[in-house]
């Protein structure tokens, strides 16, 4: 069957077109959690990102953001629609050529042209809509660009090995150079490309078998891969650049790290346990990507793949399978990214069993092929609303609410970078908010390379704390050598260094309150306050202030006029909603325990109530608000 090239193009538009209208009407609107203000920095000062890099979306999210409308963080996010949408418009060519090839194999003719491509468009509707890929659509990270490559991947691959070729060709030497190509490309923007290599090289051995000539073709097809690869270039280029280098790869071995992501490595194969965790995950989330029922459809697809397209089969099974077992040893929270492969397989398979439906009915074969339109309707009105980014201020306003906390020219120690320490980078260095603030994220003091960050950016802090900067990081550099040696430690020379590289980062922390005291103030947020295993400045009192805890030697009541939050009260439950909700109510209650404590009773209870608007009928607040009208009520009897 040949499909008409005007039809192809219209929908191959119409493919691109409706996804990226929905994800226009859902794209957020500024930054959002976990990476988003550090990656939208990068790309807007064409620095270098937390490992590997990710060249390739720096470069074009640099691109984007020269766009004339929106600030930077906005284009980035719409960026991000455009490539999701190219993906799903990628995916319909590659569903309409492996609809038509199986079809022509098993010659039936009464398929029409109007039925293969209102099925391969719905298909790809379906995986527009499904949640994951739908999330990398929404606002900036490099999963949107990661599905475009690895989908076009597929295309290649496919395209080469004959799969769903129209000439039938075996060796298409053009398809195969393309594929190496954009796989490297692929790499350069995420590592988790290799969730490719074993269903590829089936593939690639099984098409063109093992022989001299196959070897052969690897060693061609390692120069386009090569090409691509050198995109990672950039990364010693832009190693000095002056706002964000994270690594400083300006030598092999620092780039070696950095592009191997090798700081990530503890969170890989950990342990069985959390690798069944992980797995556990997945199959409880995998059925809702697609709100069940389509989903179904992927079994009698598989059933037809395995009957009429077997190397395609195996070549999907095995995405499928390998995407999984590795995923599921990384041991991070947002883990769904990482099952992307696996989705958009899925994707294929749902789409081959409205075909398997088709060629098992004989009669209104048109009108079925419309009503598969419908399906996508259903994880599109079922996923919306968590979809829906468009509203999405949450940490734009906390990282303005915890700047909001601070005194000018203060220095601000916390571990939250999910929530407010990547958007900050973005706030200071490229909205120039608060650039008066130093930022200091406590869990990068374990990374030598951030020294030079905080060197560059803080240089009067950094002076005053020379000696112990110096004193810790030569206990970090071996750290960094020989990790195991104090993660592990077995001799009593081990035990030593471990205690030495302990002691040091207290004395460092200890100098970043002591040498800027009382001329900056220094703050911290609650998560170091609750950690007991890492304490410093113990001479300090901590004062609830805001968001924050100011270190102070006063122990009289302090002025702060406590300011007013910007935020929205959400009912979201996941955690990343729900840490910021609490980091309110905590707030609001940390300070008004303060204000009981120095008789400010009508102070306190604007505050507690402010916690239950928070956090409706908390227990813990109707305590204390009865608590403190029985003080208030026992300092008016008592005045009287």
């Amino acid at each position: 069957m040949i499909i008409n090239k005007k039809s192809k193009i219209i929908y191959s538009l119409l493919a691109f077109t409706i996804p990226f209208v929905i994800y226009f009407i859902t794209l957020a609107p500024s930054v959002t959690f976990i990476d988003s203000g550090e990656l939208a920095t990068v790309a807007a000062k064409l620095g270098v990102a937390h490992p590997t890099g990710y060249p390739l979306f720096t470069i074009i999210g640099n691109v984007f953001t020269r766009l004339p409308f929106g600030d930077e963080v906005f284009r980035l996010n719409l960026m991000c629609a455009v490539f999701s949408s190219l993906s799903i418009m990628v995916f319909f060519n590659l569903l309409l050529m492996l609809a038509t090839r199986i079809v022509d194999s098993m010659k039936i003719v009464r398929v029409s042209e109007t039925v293969l491509i209102n099925l391969c468009l719905a298909g790809s509707l379906i995986l527009a809509f499904s949640r994951t890929f739908w999330d990398t659509a929404n606002a900036i990270e490099v999963y949107s660009l990661h599905t475009l490559l690895i989908i076009t991947s597929l295309y290649l691959i496919l395209k080469a090995s004959g799969e769903i070729s129209d000439s039938g060709s075996l060796t298409n030497d053009r398809y195969w150079l393309a594929f190496a190509f954009v796989l490297g490309l692929s790499f350069t923007n995420h590592l988790s490309t290799v969730f490719l290599s074993v269903g590829c090289l089936y593939l690639y051995f099984a098409s063109n078998g093992f022989n001299e000539l196959s070897l052969k073709r690897i060693l061609y097809m390692a120069i386009p891969f090569l090409l691509g690869l050198s995109v990672y270039a950039y990364i010693i280029v832009r190693a000095d650049n002056n706002v964000i280098s994270w690594g400083n790869p300006h030598n092999f071995e620092n780039f070696w790290r950095h592009f191997t992501g090798k700081q990530f490595s503890v969170w890989m194969f950990s342990s069985f346990e959390n690798a069944g965790k992980q797995f556990s995950y997945f199959t409880k989330s995998f059925p809702m990507e697609y709100i069940v029922f389509p989903l179904l459809l992927a079994i009698p697809g598989l059933l037809l793949l395995f009957k009429e397209a077997k190397r395609t089969f195996y070549f999907t099974l095995l995405l499928f399978v390998f995407c999984i077992l590795y995923a599921i040893n990384y041991d991070i929270y947002d883990i769904d990214s990482y099952f992307l492969l696996a989705f958009i397989v899925a994707g294929i398979w749902i789409s081959m069993g409205m075909l398997w439906i088709i060629v098992k009915l004989k009669d209104n074969l048109n009108t079925i092929g419309y009503a598969f339109l419908l399906i996508p309707v259903l994880p599109l009105i079922l996923n919306f609303e968590k979809a829906d980014e468009s509203k999405n201020y949450f940490v734009d306003d906390y990282t303005n609410n915890v700047f909001k906390s601070a005194e000018q020219n203060a220095i601000i120690m916390s571990t939250q970078w999910d929530f407010w320490i990547s958007s900050s980078i973005y706030q200071q260095f490229v909205r120039n908010i608060r650039p008066d603030i130093a930022v200091i994220d406590k869990e990068l003091l374990r990374k030598s390379w951030y020294f030079d960050y905080l060197k560059k950016h803080y240089p009067d802090i950094c002076e005053k704390s020379k000696a112990e900067i110096d004193s810790y990081l030569s206990e970090l550099l071996k750290f960094e050598k020989n990790t195991d040696r104090y993660t592990s430690p077995k001799t009593e020379a081990d035990r030593q260094d471990l205690m030495k590289i302990q002691s040091s980062f207290t004395a460092l922390l200890n100098s970043f309150v002591d040498k800027n005291y009382p001329e900056r103030t220094f703050y911290t947020t609650l998560e170091i306050e609750q950690d007991k295993n890492e304490k410093f400045g113990k001479e300090y009192s901590r004062i609830p202030q805001g968001l924050l805890f100011r270190y102070t030697r006063d122990k009289g009541f302090d002025s702060y006029e406590f300011p007013e939050f910007k935020y929205e009260v959400t009912q979201k439950s996941d955690y990343h909603h729900n840490f910021i909700m609490n980091a309110y109510y905590s707030a609001y209650l940390n300070r008004a325990n303060f204000l009981m404590n120095h008789s400010k009773f009508d102070d306190a209870e604007e505050l507690i109530n402010l916690s239950l608007q928070v956090k409706p009928g908390s227990p813990e607040a109707i305590q204390l608000l009865n608590k403190n009208k029985q003080l208030k009520s026992m300092s008016n009897n008592t005045l009287s």
